[in-house]
């Protein structure tokens, strides 16, 4: 997405930073977790990583936000930069999927989890 339009930045929108420990931490190396929590950005060959909290926000991205484990409520004020050109959901439980897709309604799945469709279900019958 951020290679085909040509752009170099991109928004990692967290709830907060807190949570750059777990998950990402096991997808990142411990320096860019370190980097992007003492500067809230971090240049990795020739793509501006962006960090977007409730607290740490930016007016201008020109750019994809991947929201990573954010309320779906919560979402709209860290994604509120000018250009942001794209939003790449990423839900902490099949409630917050519900939620997103109701608010945002022409959006469009890229990827299901093979174990999602289980999760869905367990919580339709609570």
């Amino acid at each position: 997405m951020l290679q085909k339009r040509g752009g170099s930045v991109m928004g990692l929108a967290v709830h907060s930073k807190s949570n750059l420990d777990g998950v990402f931490r096991t997808v990142f190396s411990e320096q860019v977790i370190k980097a992007l929590d003492r500067d809230n950005r971090l240049d990795l060959k020739g793509v501006t990583i962006q960090l977007l909290t409730e607290k740490i926000q930016v007016r201008k991205l020109e750019g994809p936000v991947l929201a990573a484990f954010v309320a779906p409520e919560k979402l709209g004020k860290i994604i509120a930069c000018h250009g942001v050109t794209d939003i790449v959901f990423v839900p902490w439980a099949v409630e917050e999927l519900v939620a997103y897709v109701e608010t945002h309604p022409g959006s469009q799945e890229v990827y299901r989890s093979p174990g999602f469709d289980a999760l869905a279900t367990e919580a339709g019958n609570e």
